[in-house]
Formats: C-alpha cells, sequence, structure tokens
C-alpha cells in the first residue's frame, strides 16, 4: 500500500461512460453496485440494456491482477423475478472473465415473508488472473447487511466483505474503483482500509456528500465489571 494517507476522488458524471473511457486501470479494482430499473425511471427492457452495458464496462475496466465486484439484489418485476447475478454471470462468461467466489448477504433473518425482493444479496467476484485460495477459506453466506447508512445503501458488512476481498485476492490494488458509488458506504469502508477511492455518481447531492460520507464509529464492547 502507498505511504500517503488514503485519498478519494468523486466524480459527479455517468459512470458507465467514464468507465468505458478507462478500460483496464491500472493498480484497481473496482466495486460496483448497479441501479434498479426503479431507480433509473425506463422500461424492464432499456434497463436490462443500461445493467449489461455496465457490467461489461465494469469487467473490461478491471485490469488481470485486479478483480470486478458485484453487489447486487434481485428483485421482481410484474410477478417475474429479475436476476441480475444471472445477468452479471452472463457477460462475464461473454468476456471469459473467470468468477472468484459467490457469497449470499441475507438482508432479512431465514424464513421471512418479504415482497418484491429476496432477503438476500449477492457478492460476486470475477478477476482474470487472481486466484481464490482454497487453504483460507471466508463465509459464502454473510448474517447481516451490517449497519445501513441511507435507505439504498448496500450495507456496511457487505462492503467490507467485497473490500477485504480485494486485499485478498489482489496484493497490486492499491486503488478501488466504485462507479454508482451513492452516498459513499464502499468509498469510506475502503479508505478506512487503507486504499485510495474513486466513486462515480450522476446524482449531484449524492456525490457531494460522498466526498466527504465517513462511517460511524463501532460501539464500545460495554464491560462487565463484578458487583
Amino acid at each position: 500500500m502507498s505511504d500517503h494517507p488514503p485519498r478519494r476522488e468523486v466524480v459527479h458524471g455517468d459512470a458507465v461512460a467514464w468507465l468505458a473511457e478507462r478500460p483496464d486501470l491500472e493498480d484497481s479494482s473496482v466495486i460496483a453496485t448497479m441501479p434498479d430499473v426503479s431507480e433509473l425511471g425506463v422500461s424492464l427492457e432499456r434497463w436490462r440494456e443500461f445493467f449489461l452495458g455496465a457490467a461489461r464496462a465494469v469487467l473490461l475496466a478491471a485490469p488481470p491482477d485486479g478483480l470486478a465486484v458485484f453487489i447486487q439484489t434481485d428483485n421482481k418485476f410484474e410477478g417475474r423475478w429479475v436476476s441480475k447475478a444471472g445477468l452479471v454471470l452472463r457477460v462475464a462468461d461473454e468476456l471469459d472473465v473467470p468468477l472468484l467466489f459467490h457469497k449470499i448477504v441475507c438482508r432479512r433473518p431465514p424464513g421471512s415473508l418479504i415482497h418484491g425482493r429476496p432477503g438476500y444479496s449477492h457478492i460476486l467476484a470475477f478477476s482474470r488472473r487472481a486466484r481464490d485460495d482454497a487453504a483460507h477459506p471466508t463465509p459464502d453466506v454473510l448474517p447481516d447487511l451490517g449497519a445501513m447508512p441511507w435507505s439504498h445503501s448496500i450495507g456496511t458488512r457487505a462492503a467490507e466483505a467485497a473490500v477485504t476481498a480485494v486485499r485478498r485476492l489482489s496484493p497490486a490494488t492499491t486503488r478501488i474503483v466504485v462507479p454508482f458509488c451513492g452516498l459513499g458506504t464502499i468509498l469510506a469502508v475502503a479508505n478506512a482500509r487503507g486504499f485510495d477511492a474513486v466513486g462515480i455518481e450522476r446524482n449531484r447531492k449524492r456525490a457531494e456528500a460522498a466526498r466527504t460520507f465517513e462511517l460511524e464509529p463501532e460501539p464500545a464492547a460495554k464491560s462487565s465489571s463484578p458487583e
């Protein structure tokens, strides 16, 4: 890692266009959380076209030794399941970028009944050269999302899992690029773990907030003193 304190840059703009202009980012890994059809306000067909293009841009932007990590939650549209994980896997297969791991993050306790969205999210990591280390396994199922800084946040536990995977599997990575960065949860986690971070966000207010967003400190554990 670099000797300087971790830096952060947030670009107000189109994440897909930004990535397309910078294929094969040097010394970087990419962590993406692409928006739902409801967030874009377009038809399902237009959203699917956007999503496939965004997944392609993310996978092409990550250098061979870096990771492309997707944190996505499926949903239902007019009574049919929309599998974002399936769409990402489809693009990765077309580009011949191997899957390193596929983890599940519980959004609700197992057995909960939820309408519209599943009780879990996906974390999928891809790389052309990196290899997962079977001698040092990590959990395939995370029990919860962690803290939720805002309503559309991915949760701090999911962000930590993605950033930790980059640290573990891509030693060459010194910078984490976060398209569709929102308020900056992943940026804050990346900086806290010593990575420089670049976020791209099309919403101006969220981009401004992401430039300075910091994680809330973990509550101190209560000590049990003898009576």
